[in-house]
């Protein structure tokens, strides 16, 4: 069986040089965007626009990478569209904020491509699906000829990590995320969901943005941390197994990694070529990874006892946190909140912890990073490297 291939390449800045050279050399490596696009194709632009945020924040995909995307798919004969469903309410007047915050909004203007502004849904069969014969996706994804998934590395609360299998729960309209959140508030269930999803989805290629990727508490609220590179790849389950690498983990320790390694959609490193640098080089040992988060123990099987965990679940469980000195009140967190958890108190909201499934989409849909996530010292402790 031939191997997946994935390119490496440095990527110094977001200089427009630099990311055109980086891209152009991943392309090259992959055969050339056209063996991806063809020419007159509806090509959906898959970015990640998690909430209204500057690019030097590094939430979101840094617009020279979708320029730079932009231009090779025109110059394959594409028909470019860029497009998310953000966290919160899907419509027109909340993309056209975060079009203009993320940067998107320029892009569009300087290269012609057509920004995103339908948001209707539509119900697709999903007859392989394990957990949904049938799926809520935004029309925009369904009528794509194309798809092309441009993630950002970064850690996640819930998830450990959000890459490119993760960045295609965007391709589920507005708060009917929350609903699935809703229906799979264990962490495995989830993940197995995420996965579906992608092979339902199924994007031509996947570029990754790792220029300058977020550690710590992400999605929203890390650290930016520089990194340096651009990865791409036909193989979403594949290209996560390398930024994994890249950032210190292994496939077990994340959730939507393992499954696509035990369903066989995601070969394991030695049977994944890599074009370009070499990846020993540039991994990074101190990469700041939260422990997992969610309702579900699984995880820790191998270290602690059925028995065990269900005597100290209570006190291994994560929670929200919210910081009333930084909280403004605006109810955003209360109005996302999939489980309806959280109520506003006179100074910061309140969380029911018997109602809250730890989906944590308070903390990365907060504007003024109010939210974090407590970890108990026990559950640090279990999880510490």
């Amino acid at each position: 069986m031939a191997k997946e291939r994935i390119a490496l390449m440095r990527c110094p800045s977001y200089a427009d040089q630099d990311v055109e050279a980086a891209l152009e050399q991943a392309m090259n490596a992959l055969g050339g965007m056209p063996s991806f696009v063809r020419a007159g194709q509806r090509v959906l632009i898959k970015v990640n626009l998690l909430t209204r945020r500057p690019p030097e924040a590094a939430v979101t995909t840094h617009p020279a990478l979708v320029r730079a995307v932009i231009r090779e798919v025109q110059k394959a004969g594409g028909h470019p569209v860029i497009y998310d469903s953000p966290g919160g309410p899907f419509t027109t007047k909340s993309l056209e904020a975060v079009y203009e915050a993320t940067g998107m909004a320029t892009v569009a203007a300087e290269t012609g491509a057509e920004l995103n502004w339908d948001v209707s849904s539509v119900e697709v069969p999903n007859p392989s699906g394990m957990l949904f014969q049938g799926l809520t996706l935004s029309r925009a994804v369904v009528e794509a000829d194309v798809v092309i998934n441009l993630p950002k590395l970064k850690t996640h609360g819930l998830t450990r990590y959000t890459g490119a299998v993760k960045n295609l729960f965007g391709c589920i309209p507005g708060l009917t995320k929350a609903e699935y959140h809703l229906r799979l508030p264990e962490l495995p269930l989830f993940s197995r969901f995420l996965v579906e999803l992608a092979q339902f989805v199924r994007p031509a290629l996947t570029i990754m943005d790792a220029v300058v990727g977020m550690e710590g508490e992400g999605p929203s609220a890390g650290r930016p941390r520089k990194l340096g590179l651009v990865l791409a790849g036909s193989s979403p389950f594949a290209l996560d197994r390398v930024a994994l690498a890249l950032i210190g983990l292994k496939a077990d320790e994340v959730e939507t990694a393992k499954i696509a390694a035990e369903l066989g959609l995601a070969p394991p490193m030695e049977d994944i070529a890599i074009l370009g640098e070499d990846i020993s080089s540039l991994a990074v040992r101190d990469f700041a990874v939260p422990p997992p988060g969610g309702t579900s123990f699984r995880l820790l099987g191998r270290r602690l006892s059925p028995d065990t965990l269900k005597i100290f679940a209570r006190w291994l469980k994560p929670r929200p946190l919210f910081a009333a000195a930084k909280c403004r009140r605006c109810g955003i967190c209360l109005r996302d909140c999939p489980a309806k958890a959280l109520t506003m108190g006179e100074h910061r909201p309140e969380v029911d912890l018997a109602r809250c499934i730890r989906c944590f989409c308070c903390q990365e849909l907060c504007p003024e990073q109010a939210v974090s996530i407590y970890r108990p010292a026990l559950t640090r402790w279990i999880f510490r490297h």
